[in-house]
């Protein structure tokens, strides 16, 4: 079952989301990155972020620690600067979004029931969760073969392969 919502209004800046809760990643393929934090919730060595509210929780590797400030904004872009989660044996991290929204500040170790709250929803959202099926490549595909684009390919090759 999919829930959905009208985002227009959102958008449109014409009221507040209805959303309470964003999902933003749970990664299984990405290999794992220390031991779980907790028994009896998600394993925190698994690459997720989800949001509830003001709070944003990441987990596993965080990926590179950077942070591009948005376009109409004033502040240099800080490519060489480290910020948020440094990869390190540390797989969990809280922020308060809302007061600290270049995520510098981790708050799991002051806020531990908010981290397992998390946890819990990560846990039921990788339940109903499909494993991802990323099949060979193919060298087929290959844009050089194509005049440097992405497009499909198989049609191609079965038409050539035809008229062979």
């Amino acid at each position: 079952m999919m829930i959905a919502f009208s985002s227009v209004a959102f958008f449109s800046n014409q009221e507040k989301s209805c959303r309470k809760e964003i999902l933003h990643n749970i990664d299984t393929l990405t290999t794992k990155h220390g031991r779980p934090a907790f028994s009896n919730t998600f394993d925190t060595s698994i690459r997720s972020a989800i949001r509830i509210e003001n709070w944003k929780l990441i987990t596993g590797n965080p990926g590179p620690s950077k942070w591009v400030p948005p376009p109409d904004s004033s502040k240099s872009c800080p490519y060489k600067k480290k910020i948020g989660p440094q990869i390190t044996k540390k797989n969990v991290w809280l922020f308060d979004i809302a007061a600290d929204p270049e995520e510098r500040n981790d708050l799991s170790d002051e806020n531990p029931e908010m981290v397992r709250v998390m946890l819990d929803r990560l846990l039921v959202y990788n339940s109903t969760a499909v494993e991802p099926r990323y099949p060979p490549g193919d060298p087929l595909c290959d844009p050089d073969l194509y005049g440097g684009f992405w497009g499909p390919w198989i049609e191609k090759y079965m038409l050539v392969k035809m008229e062979n």
